[in-house]
Order: C-alpha cells, then structure tokens, then sequence
C-alpha cells in the first residue's frame, strides 16, 4: 500500500512539475506565441500621403505611429507646395496622381508609392514603377515594408 501511494504521489508531482515548467517556458519566447498590434518602422523616413479621404488620415496616423515623420495633404495644389518644398523620402498617393507628381518631384528626388484603385490601374503603374500598393494588401504592415524597401534602395 505504502508503495502505491508512493508511485501516484510521483506521477503527480513529474505531471505537476512539467505542467508548471511549460507555463513559464512560453514567456521567454518572445513574438513565438505572443501577438503585437504596433508596428515599428525599422528605418523611419519623412512621408507625404496625398487623399482626403478618412482612410488616407488613419494611414497617416498609423505611419506616424510606427516611427515616420508624415504629412498628410488633401489637394493637388498643397501636394505640388509640399513637394517644391522638398525634404520627402516617399509620397503615397493614388496612381491617378501621378502626373501632379511626376512633374513635381522631379525636384525634390522623393520616389512615389501609387495606391491603384483596379486591376488595369496596377497594370499600368507596374509598366512604369517598381513598387505599387495594390487595394487588397491595404494594411499597415504592407505600407511599411513597401516604404521600408523604397527607403533601403535611396539610401
């Protein structure tokens, strides 16, 4: 009898002493099991986002939040004076900006991430620029690893 209390009191204690073990042990694995809402831009630029829509100011809110300096224009004459101004790493606008753009940043040596609203929008912007931001990858995380590539190849 004193033998099988012994034995059960054992297989509490490893079953007990494993259990508490795994707990602490999934702390120390940090981003493994643990979920992180913020974004950090590991290489923060100065960004001038063109729209005047609440999804453009959410954007800029959420780009400034994760580390970039931003500036948020909602006409075609305050991005021209934003960009003869000068001092931007990336302009994120929609695609059907691009002339504006084009013929104002030339000067001012920012690259530009067009926004495409369709499918033919994204063909044509693929014909003339690398990076595109294409509607079904709208999120944050797809915004600053865009920027964060456009940043590494100016630098």
């Amino acid at each position: 009898m004193k033998l099988h209390v012994t034995v059960i009191t054992a297989i509490i204690s490893l079953a007990v002493s494993a259990t508490a073990f795994a707990c602490g042990d999934s702390l120390y694995r940090v981003g493994k099991g643990v979920s992180y809402r913020t974004y950090s831009a590991p290489l923060p630029g100065n960004l001038l986002v063109f729209g005047t829509t609440d999804g453009a100011k959410q954007l800029a809110e959420e780009l400034a939040r994760s580390g970039h300096g931003v500036q948020v224009v909602g006409s075609v004459k305050e991005l021209s004076t934003a960009l003869e101004k000068g001092g931007y790493d990336v302009v994120i606008a929609p695609f059907s900006a691009r002339n504006t753009i084009e013929q104002t940043s030339i000067s001012s040596n920012a690259a530009y991430l067009p926004i495409v609203m369709s499918d033919e929008e994204e063909r044509l912007a693929r014909q003339s620029y690398d990076r595109v931001m294409v509607p079904r990858k709208h999120e944050l995380k797809h915004y600053l690893k865009e920027i964060h590539r456009v940043l590494r190849s100016h630098s």
